[in-house]
């Protein structure tokens, strides 16, 4: 905890200047006076090890084959552990969505290893809330309302349970502490069922900007969902650790924040900074899922915050950042911090750091001296095959995999997914009956949402929806709709695998590309809605306001290119940061309707086609066989068309067999020259989104260095998305500043 009130900054310099023989990687590990914070990030319901590109420490990247999983990841925390045991570990931002695995279970795949870690704060994250507040609130709050588990979830959340999970020495049985419930104080008027609730977090969870609201009861309402923060003791320092949940949920499906509130987080900052200080806090740290662009603003705008770790936007900090009110620098990884560094943290800076899912575990070394950081040591440890993964988490992953590959007698337990509104019991709704490392297709080139304006992934998938929906002959009977699908859409998703060039594509793959239950749908809209929608998505993902970014990236293209400008507007005579779409090679007409498919999530109004809103004669594409996904598509319409959320009431709305986002890219694989994804057709290189400079003549495009606003808008340019936005810096507030 900074104390600038009762201790002088030269005094502090002096303090740091006296510990600089130290070096940022020479840290005693039993120093009394040595605080260590492990983290460990958006894990995103990753089990299992995957292909990733990971940073190196000068900021280049390499492919890696295998990397992450969390036996790995167990063996990297227990080998910190081992160092310091009193090592404090933090983990924030999505937990129990990301695959297959958490899908099919609402996220309890995830919980039964979760809970072995022996986490000592979580904070939850947007798609932590996305199975339904029911699931939220019976898996992370201690106190207030457990509803009973909706009749369409209970099926997922029975494939495990707490009975199932083996009794491993050191990690399940008595002695470690392991502890695995399912029902605990559930007050509703009708108790879910035993063996259908979903499996609770053992470890603390909080978050100070989430409330009540309806339609739970009015006493009820304006209370907060979970504790603010959560007071931990090591090596005789008293710590702090505030979380702030993810403030886009309501932005998100309606049926994910039904009776949930959500505020930024910033006015609730200064009176829990208070709080925490009478309290004794010396070291104030704050777990965030508000993005690094909102962290490092809350970092700068707040003294008293001693360590910022931020989830949400999946970068890898390989060099810490220090951050104050006048500059933001990036520390060099493994170097002692530079004289201009150790001022800056005398004077009271905080350190930014982030995490990037499974793939890298952060160490944060933190010498104190009373209530003060007088040096720090920070590691992205990469999580690659030089990690030999952790023998009993590797049994228990076992465990969790079952029924999601074949076992000895080569079965696959059916899993079912339905969304809000399906009924039980019924097998309605989505199916998995195959293996998940079967094999669908394969690649010549990097699969991975990579690069925050236009990548080969999101355009491999706008062009599989597009594909498979325009072949559907029921599309071309509509009035108005003779032609065919016009364009489609792919969600601007931070997450997924990695498939490596040369690579095969398994379903596993697919899954974590669309790791939700979105239905493929279909409308038409005006061509000045479509170019609003993207102008809105643009905004969101570049705003120099960094509060009014959403996250998530831009959004994949089939069948439109786009000429934008991110340097320069908007302004309010340019409107937006569109210059320029043409949709089929034809300039967009404002006027015109265009047939538009991509996806819907459940419980939205029947107006939304993937976050554009404004559609007509609004229909869902169904499968014949919800078990095969290659067997006939069809149209129809909507199982509501009103009041599809009264309460905490949820009606059904696509069909009982939909059309899954994966049943589209498996289609389209099988259609492509032996099922190959290659770079000639989907590569990023194709210019669908462009960026250009619409101040000079001819619009033409601009140099790569000045697409997005690096590097001179960025503290680490190997950062995927500038975090101070793009565009004019006095957007930003600060006339006559960079950032």
């Amino acid at each position: 905890m900074k104390k600038k009130s009762f201790i002088s900054s030269k005094t502090l310099l002096s303090a740091a200047l006296a510990v600089a023989s130290l070096g940022t990687q020479a840290f005693a590990q039993d120093n009394d006076n040595l605080v260590t914070l492990i983290e460990m990030g958006d894990l995103h319901g990753t089990i299992v090890p995957h292909a990733a590109i990971l940073k190196n420490s000068d900021g280049s990247e390499r492919e890696v084959a295998s990397s992450g999983g969390l036996a790995r990841l167990k063996t990297i925390i227990n080998e910190i552990r081992s160092q310091n045991s009193e090592a404090v570990l933090l983990s924030a931002g999505d937990l129990t969505h990301g695959s297959a695995e958490a899908m099919f279970t609402v996220g309890d795949a995830m919980m039964v290893p979760m809970n072995a870690f022996g986490i000592d704060v979580f904070t939850p994250g947007n798609w932590d809330f996305g199975y339904g507040a029911a699931v939220f609130r019976n898996r992370f709050t201690t106190f207030g309302p457990k509803p009973t588990i909706p009749g369409n979830i209970r099926p997922m959340a029975s494939y495990i349970n707490c009975a199932s999970i083996p009794v491993i020495a050191g990690l399940t049985d008595v002695d470690s502490g392991y502890t695995c419930d399912e029902n605990d104080a559930n007050t509703a008027p009708y108790p879910t069922p035993a063996g259908q609730g979903v499996i609770k977090a053992s470890f603390p969870v909080v978050a100070a900007n989430i409330y009540n609201a309806a339609p739970l009861p009015a006493q009820l309402q304006g209370k907060r969902t979970l504790a603010p923060y959560k007071i931990l003791e090591r090596n005789g320092t008293k710590i702090a650790v505030i979380g702030l949940t993810a403030a886009i949920v309501p932005q998100q499906a309606d049926t994910f924040n039904i009776g949930l509130r959500f505020t930024q987080g910033v006015e609730e900052l200064p009176a829990l900074l208070d709080e925490v200080k009478k309290l004794g806090a010396q070291l104030i740290v704050v777990q965030s899922e508000l993005g690094l662009a909102q962290n490092i603003k809350i970092a700068q705008s707040f003294e008293d915050i001693d360590v910022m770790y931020s989830a949400h936007t999946h970068e890898a900090t390989i060099g810490a950042l220090l951050v104050d009110s006048k500059k933001v620098s990036r520390t060099t990884p493994g170097q002692a911090l530079s004289r201009g560094e150790r001022y800056q943290l005398a004077k009271g800076a905080a350190i930014v750091v982030e995490t990037n899912r499974d793939m890298y575990v952060g160490k944060l070394d933190l010498e104190m001296n009373g209530g003060d950081i007088v040096d720090f040591s920070w590691q992205a440890i990469p999580v690659d095959e030089s990690v030999t993964p952790d023998p009993a988490m590797a049994q228990l992953v076992a465990f969790v995999e079952e029924g999601f590959v074949a076992g000895a007698d080569n079965a696959v337990m059916r899993h079912t997914f339905m969304p809000g509104g399906f009924l039980n019991p019924s097998v309605r709704g989505l199916q998995l009956t195959e293996d998940l490392d079967t094999v669908v297709g394969y690649t010549d080139t990097l699969l991975l949402r990579h690069h925050v304006l236009e990548d080969t992934l999101n355009n491999f998938i706008a062009d599989a929806i597009l594909d498979v929906t325009n072949t559907v002959a029921d599309v071309r009977n509509q009035p108005g709709w003779e032609n065919g699908v016009d364009v489609s859409m792919a969600n601007g998703f931070r997450f997924g695998n990695a498939v490596l060039p040369g690579s095969a594509i398994t379903l596993r793959d697919l899954y974590t590309w669309f790791p939700i239950s979105p239905a493929v749908n279909i409308a038409d809209f005006s061509g000045q809605s479509i170019q609003n929608s993207l102008n809105t998505i643009l905004g969101a993902v570049f705003d120099r306001n960094v509060f009014m970014q959403r996250g998530g990236w831009n959004v994949g293209l089939a069948n439109m290119e786009q000429k934008i400008d991110l340097k320069n507007r908007p302004f309010s005579s340019s409107s937006g940061r569109i210059v320029d779409i043409k949709i089929g090679g034809q300039p967009l007409d404002l006027s015109k309707r265009y047939v538009f498919a991509s996806c819907y999530g459940h419980g939205n109004p029947l107006d939304e086609v993937c976050r554009t809103s404004g559609g007509a004669n609004f229909k869902f594409f169904q499968l014949t066989d919800a078990d095969d996904y290659s067997s006939a598509i069809t149209l129809t319409g909507p199982a509501a068309t009103e009041n599809f959320i009264v309460g905490a009431t949820v009606k059904q709305v696509a069909p009982d067999n939909f059309l899954h986002p994966v049943h589209a890219l498996r289609r389209y694989l099988d259609s492509l020259p032996d099922n190959t994804v290659t770079e000639a057709q989907f590569g990023a290189g194709q210019g669908r989104v462009v960026t250009v400079d619409s101040k000079n003549p001819g619009n033409l495009p601009q140099a790569e260095s000045e697409q997005i606003g690096q590097p001179d808008n960025t503290p680490d340019i190997t950062f995927v998305q500038p975090p101070f936005g793009a565009g004019p810096a006095f957007f930003s507030g600060h006339v006559g500043h960079n950032d």
